[in-house]
């Protein structure tokens, strides 16, 4: 068990954290400059007469569009 742990943990550090480094704009997705460029608001919820374009953060803030 503790050779699957310390092969685990090898393989992490040598794929997973590199990557991460390399290209950090994968790491998380973050729509809020799109949102603002396509003259959206970000808001927790939509106004009736808004439409629900995209998330913009985090999956509890939308980008709502008049």
């Amino acid at each position: 068990m503790k050779f699957h742990l310390f092969f685990f943990i090898l393989l992490f550090g040598v794929t997973v954290l590199p990557a991460k480094r390399r290209y950090p704009e994968y790491g998380s997705l973050d729509l809020r400059k799109e949102c603002i460029r396509s003259k959206g608001h970000c808001r927790i919820q939509c106004q009736s007469n808004e439409i629900r374009v995209a998330f913009c953060i985090r999956p509890g803030s939308q980008c709502c569009m008049s």
